[in-house]
């Protein structure tokens, strides 16, 4: 498995987190809490960093689905951890409201800007995005103060940038952005164990991943949209890796957790390189089928990938933030035996 020791991953990051504390002197945290996977994993080692009476768990609401809001509400009771519940819906209705009247009062159309909001429901997605992050930084600063912790992992966070800048993205540190999406869950099975919550956290990593965005009436997964961003439908792969909820094991990796396995050898370093030329990035292709990041992958899907990854890396430059600490690296965990950057045949 990619983790190949669970204890001492969840040992290395609760440690990483309690250090970047103490070292800044803040002692709470606040952590948006969705019902999904990553922030599961993160409320968990802030739990064990930090004691539960230091840390702000935020559910903001925008015509939510009921589903994340319990699974959210099942792992807070699980951990020992108030939940705090804030419905923006109304907030959000008024303000995007007065959005489009100011723009037609500008003299922009009336009758493109609602087309164009009908027809891509990442403009609103990213709207309800912001208005929820200085939500949380306000529940903190009422609190007493302390860090806003991100839940970026590695398949999301690394060349995706599959984050809204000035909203999730808005953040104080990213503590398992060096982890796959399959790493995390992972991390999760073992914290199950670890708080003896193991029916809250299994309930999210058999959840569908989503970022809930478009509101409960229209139903989306990351997989989905990823594979729409990317321009990529058509695919028998999935896009992040998944686990069996009982053993913890791997039962399919992830198209983007093999480039980033792939472009971490000698052979894929260039891939996100300007300089690149054709030649170049026909080599890396060929390299790329027959690398073991992608045993059993079909050579055009490899190709279609590696092709989108390049395009989407470049996209997304404007989002990066190299002053949000990670808290460690990859390396260094790899190096001390904590993970594995072995891919594994879950067929076998």
């Amino acid at each position: 498995m990619p983790v190949l020791d669970i204890p001492a991953l969840i040992d290395d990051r609760v440690r990483a987190v309690r250090d970047y504390h103490q070292r800044t002197g803040l002692e709470r945290a606040e952590l948006d809490l969705s019902g999904g996977i990553d922030s599961a994993v993160m409320a968990g080692i802030l739990a064990l960093a930090l004691g539960t009476d230091r840390i702000a768990l935020v559910y903001s609401s925008i015509n939510s689905g009921h589903a994340t809001q319990e699974r959210a509400r099942v792992l807070a009771d699980a951990l020992g951890i108030p939940l705090v519940f804030h419905d923006l819906t109304e907030t959000y209705q008024a303000m995007t409201s007065s959005m489009v009247d100011n723009l037609e009062q500008a003299g922009f159309d009336r009758q493109t800007i609602e087309d164009r909001i009908r027809s891509d429901n990442t403009i609103l997605g990213s709207i309800r995005s912001c208005i929820r992050a200085p939500l949380g930084r306000g529940y903190l600063r009422m609190m007493g103060n302390g860090l806003r912790h991100g839940t970026g992992n590695e398949c999301e966070d690394r060349w995706l940038r599959f984050y809204q800048k000035g909203g999730d993205g808005e953040v104080d540190s990213n503590p398992i952005a060096m982890l796959s999406k399959g790493e995390v869950y992972q991390l999760a099975h073992g914290l199950g164990i670890r708080l003896n919550a193991v029916d809250a956290y299994r309930a999210i990593i058999t959840a569908a991943p989503t970022p809930e965005l478009w509101g409960a009436a229209v139903s989306h997964t990351d997989e989905d949209e990823i594979g729409t961003y990317l321009g990529i439908t058509d695919t028998r792969e999935t896009f992040y890796s998944y686990i069996d909820p009982d053993s913890g094991a791997y039962t399919s990796v992830g198209l983007i957790e093999r480039v980033a396995r792939f472009v971490d050898t000698p052979e894929g370093v260039g891939l996100f390189d300007d300089s690149a030329t054709e030649s170049d990035l026909i080599r890396i292709g060929r390299a790329a089928q027959q690398s073991a990041a992608f045993a059993g992958v079909d050579s055009s899907a490899i190709d279609r990938m590696l092709a989108a990854a390049r395009r989407t890396e470049r996209i997304t430059r404007h989002k990066e933030n190299p002053n949000c600490p990670t808290l460690g690296d990859r390396t260094e965990m790899v190096r001390s035996g904590v993970l594995t950057n072995q891919l594994p045949d879950p067929t076998e």
